[in-house]
């Protein structure tokens, strides 16, 4: 959790109208200008800095891209909870010692605990690969690239925290930002006045 930032920074807003502000995004490369770092360099350095600033955003981006994906399978989720139930009911007739009788016929010797495992990992199994894997891919890529393209967009050097930060590190960066080669961290002021 040292990693969280809040929202705003994280989305680049500004102001109290929270709208995004015209320098926290730009492009990784200086079209307009030669520069001494080739174009891999900078963009790897720029989506190592914000990977590295930004990485609990980043975990919360992925699971809640993930939710929402998976909301909108809801047949995947009815496999789910139905598999969810039979696992349930399983775990209690072994504990409770439940007899399954149906018409005077007893089907706890037809289906002894050791085959209801079987038969209920079995369908564990259909149901992760066929229900779930595709949605939770889609989910995965999903995060992937918007996280991506929020690293390689989002300017390190243009980072402040709320409590402001120093004028000279504002002045700077912009679309060729990345040119200067202090160092891979990236330094936010914060005042710890409570």
């Amino acid at each position: 959790m040292d990693t969280l930032r809040p929202l705003p920074l994280f989305l680049g807003l500004s102001g109290p109208s929270l709208c995004i502000s015209a320098d926290a995004f730009s492009s990784p490369i200086a079209f307009h200008k030669e520069s001494n770092k080739s174009s891999a360099e900078k963009i790897r350095s720029r989506v190592s800095r914000n990977l590295a600033f930004f990485a609990t955003n980043y975990a919360f981006l992925a699971v809640g891209t993930v939710l929402v994906v998976a909301l909108m399978h809801p047949v995947m989720l009815l496999y789910v909870g139905v598999t969810w139930g039979l696992w349930w009911f399983h775990i209690v007739v072994i504990r409770e010692d439940v007899r399954l009788v149906f018409f005077e016929k007893d089907f706890n010797d037809i289906f002894t605990p050791k085959r209801r495992s079987w038969i209920l990992a079995v369908l564990s199994l259909w149901v992760a690969i066929w229900k779930c894997l595709r949605p939770l891919l889609i989910g995965t890529m999903i995060s992937a690239v918007l996280t991506i393209v929020h690293a390689m967009m989002r300017d390190p050097k243009r980072l402040v925290s709320s409590g402001g930060a120093s004028s000279a590190s504002t002045a700077r960066g912009s679309a060729d930002s990345d040119d200067d080669s202090s160092g891979s961290e990236v330094l936010v002021e914060r005042s710890d006045n409570v």
